[in-house]
């Protein structure tokens, strides 16, 4: 399958020097998005945006010799797979997801986590009240600054930080009631 944002690319001599490089590397580049999503489709999208990505850098791309220029592609199809792998896991929300992330963060008193499981500790965060839990997923599990959930949730960026901070606390206090009554 040929890809169709070639057609993007005004310039013939432009578009006819990336169709020779994708020509040339695409099975390299799909064979390492492949190494680092372990998805097919997931290589394809590497693949994709990573020759957008390289359009913006023709000029750069036609003076590196063959061996730098391969150097250069698998390097920027490195980088677009891992971008791609951090920006799903901002985007998994869900509170069954990377609950272990939480435990290790070191927020939350660490002891009661290692103790409490990932059951109680997904039910614990499910029973905090709707604004604790909210930012505790934006925090912890979308991996948002301060500033940004301030943002979304129009609080001030002080605010967030108090929040989190009795979120925790009431997250901790749960997980050591639900250990006393086991």
């Amino acid at each position: 399958m040929f890809p169709l944002f070639f057609l993007w690319i005004e310039n013939d001599e432009d578009r006819l020097f990336l169709e020779s490089v994708y020509l040339e590397y695409s099975r390299l580049m799909y064979a390492q998005a492949l190494k680092i999503t372990q998805n097919g489709e997931e290589a394809q999208d590497v693949v994709s945006d990573s020759m957008m990505a390289l359009m913006k850098k023709i000029d750069l791309l036609r003076t590196l010799p063959c061996n730098k220029l391969q150097a250069y592609i698998v390097i920027t199809v490195k980088h677009t797979a891992i971008n791609l792998f951090h920006r799903k896991k901002r985007q998994r929300i869900d509170e069954g997801v990377a609950i272990e992330d939480l435990a290790g963060n070191g927020s939350v008193d660490q002891a009661l986590l290692a103790q409490a499981g990932v059951e109680n500790i997904k039910n614990a965060i499910a029973s905090l009240p709707a604004r604790e839990k909210e930012i505790m997923l934006m925090k912890y599990f979308r991996e948002l600054t301060d500033e940004e959930i301030a943002q979304e949730t129009g609080l001030r960026a002080v605010s967030v930080r108090v929040h989190l901070s009795r979120a925790r606390k009431h997250l901790s206090q749960l997980l050591s009631e639900r250990r006393e009554w086991q």
